[in-house]
């Protein structure tokens, strides 16, 4: 009897080594207990994919939605849901699309569920991806796996705009109502929904029914850490295999760690200070009942010339960023080889601001966050100095951008800065210049107030223009104008595109800014 018990009890105990040292040689990713986690600077604000135009947040939920076309690192798209397009008529493009994409509900995926999709991110009232399919009129269903879309006026780059609107699963959303949807929401991408807390973390595994590629890591935690010491020790400690913007002066900590090692990429980001356009008075970032001095662009480009962005770049980035010569950053449609930046030279800025009678500057409070962009709170104080030389007395606010964005978006600031993700030219302007109508999602992120009927009227000419080199020198033209002359932004510097990762990961960093788990690959 005892010599069964001492049996049971050594074959359990070599049991449990097993399972010991099987634990021990699974890789994260393989099981709900020992997730591949990725970490960024900030979480998503939604999981209701056209209801929030945030980098972060969009790459969220790029692991549960698919897109119609795919963003590829070059700038252009490549074929995703839809696999094909032809433009059949100036206002009609023809989409093919795939006959084998399934929700992760278990139903198939319609034509309709494609055409009414688009038209979702036009019609709802909450949606921030309008823009991209602001003259969509409707849709018709030609086949099973193709479907005519048409338009008010012609889109000529409508394929590149479909990388921004994601497949819904619309049959359910009007079954069972857009906040269940948004709780737990139901896509056809690489990865299904498990949990989720707002702006924290979102738990997902792979969906076995995904017509792709299948992630090699299967269970994944998507987590905020705004701290950048903390999400860096995190990495080096191997809590999470994935650190979003790690700071200049911990490059070499990363690379002679012996664990981990950097992804860089120039991006496609811009980040650029904002000035309130349209109020002689009540500003909300200065005192009440000042005259607002943002309103003469001379004013506008004195800021522009106070700024050493290269100065910036060196001292706080150690070269990681790339100072920009105009809003629309290389390799994006609209930008022009032959705009440079505007020099440095306090005293051209102190002039300008004393012709614009403001001798002697003026006070006024710079919002910015200090969690979403790369060292942003750093780059505000530095900003803020920069302009104190001429005479410019700012007050920083560097909040969360939980309380920035809502903030802003209700004209609650004198200037701000903040950063805009470039997909095309057209779009850019469409989304930051366009004079605002909310209705048609024009302007949607032209807080500012900035408008220029002439420059909406040359880029709505471009909008139409199929053909590529006249549609280009159109764009030229229009921020040649509004970032020369009007200044309605200061561009400051382009983004490079960082991270951290184990060693364990393949993986190289996108320019648009996503982070999907589902392109690494375990390394071998």
């Amino acid at each position: 009897m005892s010599f069964v018990k001492q049996g049971m009890g050594a074959a359990a105990a070599i049991g449990a080594m097993l399972a010991a040292l099987t634990s021990a040689q699974a890789a994260p990713g393989d099981n709900p207990d020992d997730r591949l986690v990725v970490a960024w600077q900030g979480g998503a604000t939604t999981l209701d994919p056209i209801t929030r135009s945030e980098t972060t947040t969009f790459s969220w939920q790029r692991h549960i939605f698919d897109l119609l076309t795919m963003p590829n690192r070059q700038g252009g798209v490549d074929p995703r849901i839809v696999t094909s397009w032809k433009n059949i008529d100036p206002k009609t493009w023809r989409l093919t699309l795939r006959n084998d994409v399934k929700f992760h509900d278990g139903s198939k995926m319609t034509a309709d569920d494609v055409g009414k999709s688009i038209m979702d991110a036009k019609e709802n009232p909450k949606s921030q991806v309008k823009n991209f399919v602001v003259n969509v009129t409707g849709y018709k269903v030609v086949d099973p796996t193709t479907i005519d879309v048409s338009f008010s006026a012609p889109d000529p780059i409508f394929p590149r705009h479909l990388d921004s609107i994601p497949l819904m699963p619309e049959a359910l959303i009007a079954k069972e109502g857009r906040e269940a949807f948004d709780k737990h929401p139901i896509g056809s991408g690489p990865y299904q929904f498990e949990s989720w807390l707002a702006e924290d973390h979102l738990n997902i595994k792979t969906w076995d029914g995904f017509w792709g590629k299948k992630p090699d890591f299967k269970y994944a935690r998507l987590e905020s850490i705004p701290n950048d010491a903390t999400r860096l020790a995190a990495l080096l400690s191997g809590q999470i295999q994935v650190a979003e913007k790690v700071s200049p002066s911990d490059f070499d900590r990363v690379k002679n760690s012996g664990k981990t090692h950097l992804t860089m990429v120039p991006g496609f980001r811009t980040i650029y200070l904002a000035m309130d356009a349209w109020r002689t008075t009540g500003s909300a970032g200065m005192s009440p009942g000042e005259k607002n001095p943002f309103m003469d662009p001379r004013v506008r480009k004195a800021v522009y010339q106070a700024l050493n962005v290269d100065l910036i770049r060196q001292k706080i980035f150690n070269g990681a960023v790339t100072t920009a010569t105009q809003f629309i950053p290389p390799h994006i449609e609209g930008h022009d080889d032959s705009l440079k930046r505007f020099p440095y030279d306090a005293k051209a800025a102190k002039k300008l601001l004393a012709d614009a009678g403001y001798p002697n500057g003026f006070t006024v409070r710079l919002d910015a966050t200090n969690d979403r962009y790369f060292e942003d709170a750093l780059v505000a104080q530095a900003l803020g100095g920069l302009l104190k030389q001429v005479g410019i007395n700012v007050q920083v606010n560097a909040i969360p951008k939980a309380v920035f964005f809502p903030k802003v978006n209700k004209g609650e600031f004198t200037m701000y800065m903040a950063g805009w993700g470039n997909i095309d030219g057209i779009s850019t302007y469409d989304a930051m210049y366009h004079c605002r109508d909310l209705k048609t999602g024009y302007g949607h992120v032209n807080r500012e107030h900035f408008c220029n009927n002439k420059t909406d009227a040359s880029m709505t000419k471009a909008a139409e223009t199929f053909d590529d080199a006249a549609r280009i020198k159109l764009e030229h033209q229009v921020y040649g104008t509004v970032d020369r002359e009007d200044i309605a932004y200061v561009p400051l510097y382009y983004e490079n595109v960082i991270a951290g990762l184990s060693n364990i990961i393949k993986y190289e960093s996108r320019p648009d800014e996503m982070i999907l788990a589902w392109e690494m690959q375990k390394a071998k």
